[in-house]
């Protein structure tokens, strides 16, 4: 009985990898056309720093796109950094983190002053710049550290419509509730680098909720710096400054561990225009995003967050 054993459960090994499905890598840079591309890029720009959640937005897109994601089905012959097999589901996943570099470009630009005085004072030794420094890295450090250690588990329970439809409208709801109980603050010079240890702490504890796809990033900083006791025009740069930090270690993470992978998979053309676009997508929404929350706060964004989740839970459940 335990050869019989062995021998049934060889022979279900043998035709389910028979029955593999693999991608030529022509066929899978082939699916990211010139119209996917200005699509996700201006989709990704628009949305990765405004409360509505880019990620979320961008499941949306791939999945109206029809973008084949199949964890179980890969790109022939292809080998991540560790010599591992890669999914068309890493392929569409990983494309989502690296895109936002187009985002990280237009961050640096619109706030390059602020930036330049933080590296030129750092280099100096300026206190002042140290401390600011040090709230920004103390602010990314509990979603990191999360992010890390379940990045795995996120990318193949989390990334679907249902829980991204369902964090869309638990966020208005949220958003609703702020505004209600949180009275603005006057903007004050110097907000951000007055922040403590622990207020930055609890900054970057509420951003943790984000790792949740459809919830925002933004939406938990800046009502994590509103909580915090900062201002709304403080709050959203303090949002942009922990972005920059975030998205630039996740994509070139991703990059990174793709390896030999990423030109097998990602055309250089489109990739670049999607990243073009991002930027200069995302350079206008963060423009706009500062002074419209300064003086309207974020409930438009509500409505809109509980409007669009609710079509997206309408159309999952679809027969």
């Amino acid at each position: 009985m335990p050869r019989l054993s062995w021998a049934l459960t060889a022979l279900l090994l043998l035709t389910s990898l028979l029955a593999a499905e693999d991608r030529p890598a022509a066929e899978v840079r082939a699916s990211f056309t010139i119209g996917r591309a200005v699509l996700t890029g201006t989709v990704e720009g628009l949305t990765e720093f405004l409360p509505v959640s880019s990620t979320g937005h961008m499941i949306i897109t791939d999945h109206w796109l029809q973008v084949p994601a199949q964890k179980d089905v890969f790109v022939a012959g292809v080998s991540d950094r560790k010599g591992r097999p890669v999914s068309l589901k890493r392929v569409a996943d990983d494309y989502l983190v690296i895109i936002q570099i187009g985002a990280i470009a237009a961050v640096l630009v619109a706030f390059w002053g602020r930036l330049s005085g933080l590296v030129t004072g750092l280099l100096r030794g300026e206190a002042a710049a140290r401390r600011l420094a040090g709230v920004i890295v103390l602010a990314c450090l509990p979603a990191a550290l999360l992010g890390l250690g379940f990045k795995e588990v996120i990318e193949l329970h989390l990334f679907s419509l249902e829980v991204v439809g369902g964090a869309l409208i638990i966020g208005g709801v949220v958003i609703l509730f702020a505004e209600r109980q949180l009275a603005p603050l006057p903007a004050q010079p110097g907000e951000i680098a007055a922040l403590s240890a622990r207020q930055a702490l609890l900054i970057g504890g509420c951003q943790c909720v984000a790792l949740i796809p459809g919830t925002s990033r933004s939406l938990a900083t800046i009502l994590g710096g509103r909580i915090a006791g900062l201002s709304n025009a403080a709050a959203t740069e303090f949002s942009f400054l922990i972005g920059l930090a975030l998205l630039s270690a996740a994509s070139l993470y991703k990059i990174w561990a793709l390896g030999p992978a990423l030109p097998q998979v990602y055309p250089a053309g489109p990739a670049l225009l999607g990243l073009i676009l991002a930027a200069l997508t995302a350079f206008l929404a963060v423009k706009w995003m500062v002074g419209f929350v300064s003086q309207r706060g974020l409930g438009v964004f509500a409505w809109y967050r509980i409007g669009l989740g609710t079509v997206i839970l309408v159309w999952a459940a679809r027969p």
